[in-house]
C-alpha cells in the first residue's frame, strides 16, 4: 500500500474532534441571564447570583444547584456550545 491509500479522498471523510474547553467538574456562577428548557415547556431562567455545580457530559453539561425558594435540587443539562456562549458573553462565571 502507498502512502495515498491511507489519506481520506476528501475533507468530508474526515471527522471534527471537539476540544473540551472545561475540567469534567467545577463550579460555575450565573452573572446574567442564563436560560435553560424543561422539557418542552418554557424557557426558564436560573436566578443570577446561583452558584452551579457543573459536570460534563458527552455532548453537554450537567448543571446542578439547591433551589433557595423550596430547598430543592435543581438539574438541568445546557449543550457544550451553549453553555459556551453563556461563559464567552459573560453571563456565566467559571469558577475554579
Amino acid at each position: 500500500m502507498s502512502e495515498k491509500d491511507h489519506k481520506p479522498n476528501s475533507p468530508q471523510g474526515e471527522t471534527a474532534v471537539e476540544v473540551q474547553r472545561f475540567a469534567d467538574h467545577f463550579k460555575a456562577k450565573v452573572t446574567g441571564m442564563v436560560q435553560h428548557r424543561a422539557g418542552d415547556g418554557p424557557l426558564l431562567e436560573i436566578p443570577v447570583g446561583t452558584e452551579v455545580q457543573v459536570d460534563t457530559a458527552i455532548a453537554s453539561y450537567v448543571l446542578s444547584w439547591m433551589d433557595p425558594s423550596d430547598n430543592q435540587p435543581e438539574i438541568v443539562t445546557l449543550a457544550k456550545r451553549e453553555f459556551e456562549h453563556y461563559v464567552d458573553n459573560g453571563d456565566l462565571q467559571v469558577v475554579k
